[in-house]
């Protein structure tokens, strides 16, 4: 019975100790495309590729896709999901439908992913996000009060970090995680991932002091980022804001709900105090 308990118990060890070495595999999927696809066509979608640096001088690249001529003059800033870069996936998809609202966007890729170099971690992709930013106000001359901070998945805890410490028009998140330790904890219900994560995306300490306008839109069917973490952060956060459900899961809702999806947006972006 002890060797039972020892060799069970070393069992257990050797696992932590797996996850422990793993977990940057298990947060970030940069994925093996590295190179930026173009958009297709039929999307009509203007990109200009643009490179700038952050503050420990990683080199980025970004997409600027302006507003059509019926601008809002509002730019959104997209901290895209912790898998694949700026133009994978229905990602071109989305943006269309963001520039059909007026905005101008500018999409990046963080240290590692996509054309960008440097290698990921937590405060790099604060320092990433930082850099677009910076790079919005100094090289495109945006005023803080025309920025729109908007973030999916992980991204949305670089989104709500960086409106945490710089001003801005707004804050929109979908698909958000209170932190990546809550959620590591659900996965990992035996390990105690409280003490041994690295990688902590503490959104639900921070989204108490934004003063902004949020919005939050969350798909009931998100089978990666449960609805009820949107929930809570909304909950902790402080007025004005708006909380959506969507129909769909977590990569989809712009798609399979984009009436309310596309929408919501607009509705948020009316409210926003230069609309007033």
């Amino acid at each position: 019975m002890t060797w039972a308990i020892v060799t069970a118990a070393l069992l257990y060890l050797a696992l932590v100790i797996v996850l422990w070495l793993a977990e940057s595999r298990l947060v970030y999927f940069p994925g093996p495309q590295r190179s930026l696809i173009p958009p297709p066509a039929l999307l009509d979608l203007a990109t200009e590729r643009v490179e700038f640096r952050t503050e420990d001088d990683v080199g980025l690249v970004g997409w600027v896709i302006p507003a059509s001529s019926d601008s809002s003059g509002w730019w959104l800033l997209i901290c895209h999901g912790n898998a694949g870069n700026l133009s994978e996936f229905d990602r071109p998809v989305h943006y269309a439908g963001l520039r059909r609202l007026g905005l101008s966007l500018l999409a990046f890729d963080y240290r590692g992913y996509g054309e960008s170099g440097g290698v990921v971690s937590e405060q790099g992709l604060y320092r990433d996000a930082d850099a677009a930013y910076r790079y919005l106000r100094q090289h495109r001359g945006v005023p803080a009060d025309r920025i729109v901070v908007f973030g999916h998945s992980l991204g949305s805890a670089v989104a709500i970090d960086l409106v945490s410490r710089t001003p801005a028009a707004g804050l929109i998140v979908e698909g958000a995680l209170t932190s990546a330790v809550h959620r590591g904890q659900e996965l990992y219900p035996y390990i105690p991932v409280r003490w041994i994560a690295r990688s902590r995306f503490g959104s639900i300490e921070k989204i108490s002091g934004i003063t902004v306008p949020k919005l939050f839109l969350h798909a009931t069917g998100d089978e990666v980022i449960p609805l009820a973490h949107g929930r809570r952060l909304f909950e902790a956060a402080l007025e004005p804001k708006m909380f959506v459900e969507l129909q769909g899961g977590h990569g989809d809702a712009f798609d399979v709900d984009s009436a309310r999806y596309f929408g919501s947006i607009a509705q948020f972006l009316a409210t926003l105090p230069a609309h007033r």
